[in-house]
């Protein structure tokens, strides 16, 4: 296996309307709010042709990933409904099973989690998300021979709220010697889990993903008055460990540190009407790693991450065509 992924196993549902609906749904446009499973059942019953994706941050990755040729594997958590996969379970698993994606979940006694995203006129759109069975991963689900089988352990940033969950997982992946790669997923939890982060950079083998924000909040709680790029370049200058950090920049491309040195790629794609970037981040994470395992100049790997990346925000989410390979299931 090349890639094993861990994470929140989500379904996101999109919504494209001419309408700014989100006010008369009790949702603010431009914002993100948590609703509870029921109502979240009341929010679908209220919007027209939805779209269901298998989403999460590990596995929109894992199926960018699988696209370009890797071997992918999935552990999660979803949802029973009378003791079975409920709908949006069976949705996710058939999702994953199209790409080739082995998934290993473990089934809760909750709706599986799901993120309603609905996208109005003007670029305004308004989520909500009710996340049910995904956050409730257990460290005891994390199978060391799946560790020990896999060339590196990508680890969606949600899971880092989990610090003896997260703690498990760095542990193996060190005693193996198996890369660990984490997206930080979002500025809260690069200010907050800011020195559980910087444990895994100076133990372990790791490829660490942030956008801009993620990036500037996880600086400032380490390195209050330093310069990021210093800071980053003092994490990475130990080529025995080839740690890389990776600062996502959206249309402007993305920059890498690596043996201590930041390499710069712009984005060679203008995507000037992007349909949906709930997944695009995501996506440019599981590119950017096939890239990685098959070895090569990391401005070529950037390069081929962005590219990857700007075709994802053509879509709703991660609903990029499976790759022509069998699929699992």
């Amino acid at each position: 296996m090349d890639i094993l992924g861990i994470g929140n196993a989500l379904v996101d549902i999109f919504c494209f309307t001419d309408d700014e609906i989100s006010p008369a749904l009790g949702l603010y446009p431009n914002a993100a709010a948590h609703v509870a499973p029921e109502r979240m059942d009341e929010l679908l019953l209220a919007v027209t042709r939805p779209i269901p994706v298998s989403g999460g941050g590990a596995s929109n990755a894992l199926k960018a990933a699988a696209t370009l040729g890797s071997s992918c594997a999935f552990v999660g958590c979803t949802g029973t409904e009378d003791r079975e996969s409920d709908r949006w379970a069976r949705i996710f698993e058939r999702d994953l099973a199209a790409f080739g994606i082995r998934a290993s979940l473990e089934r809760r006694a909750v709706p599986t989690g799901r993120c309603l995203v609905i996208r109005m006129p003007g670029g305004m759109k308004a989520i909500a998300c009710a996340p049910g069975a995904a956050p409730t991963l257990r460290p005891e689900q994390i199978d060391p021979v799946l560790i020990a089988d896999a060339k590196i352990v990508h680890l969606d940033g949600q899971v880092l709220r989990n610090a003896e969950l997260t703690d498990r997982i760095a542990n193996l992946c060190r005693s193996l010697n198996v890369p660990l790669s984490i997206d930080i997923a979002s500025a809260d939890i690069a200010r907050n889990r800011a020195g559980l982060v910087d444990s895994i950079l100076r133990n372990n083998q790791c490829v660490l993903f942030m956008n801009e924000d993620e990036s500037h909040e996880f600086s400032k709680a380490i390195a209050p008055t330093g310069c990021e790029g210093t800071l980053f370049s003092s994490y990475t200058e130990n080529e025995s460990r080839k740690t890389c950090i990776v600062r996502k920049r959206g249309a402007a491309g993305a920059q890498a540190w690596i043996g201590g040195e930041m390499i710069d790629a712009p984005s060679a794609t203008a995507v000037e009407a992007p349909l949906d970037d709930t997944a695009a981040g995501d996506c440019f994470a599981g590119a950017f790693l096939n890239q990685w395992l098959a070895g090569g100049e990391t401005g070529a790997m950037l390069e081929t991450a962005n590219a990857f990346a700007a075709t994802v925000l053509g879509v709703p989410g991660s609903d990029i065509p499976p790759p022509a390979r069998p699929a699992i299931g």
